[in-house]
């Protein structure tokens, strides 16, 4: 056990749940996006920003974000 390959690899599974979560916030918004997954972005429609990432209270912030 633990030792063969997944069904499902992130390589797989990780891009394939950003885009559906993408989707989500599309149909959130009522708009087209087009998404920089580089810059963890969606040009043009900052509104889309607050489903995106999310501001933490001062002292709960999590290290390696921004």
């Amino acid at each position: 056990m633990g030792k063969g390959q997944t069904s499902c690899p992130f390589s797989y599974s990780g891009p394939l749940t950003e885009t559906v979560l993408l989707g989500n916030v599309a149909i959130r918004l009522g708009k087209k996006l087009i998404w920089d997954g580089k810059r963890l972005d969606v040009a043009g429609v900052p509104e889309a920003a607050s489903y995106i990432k999310r501001r933490y209270r001062k002292g709960w912030e999590v290290e390696g974000l921004s």
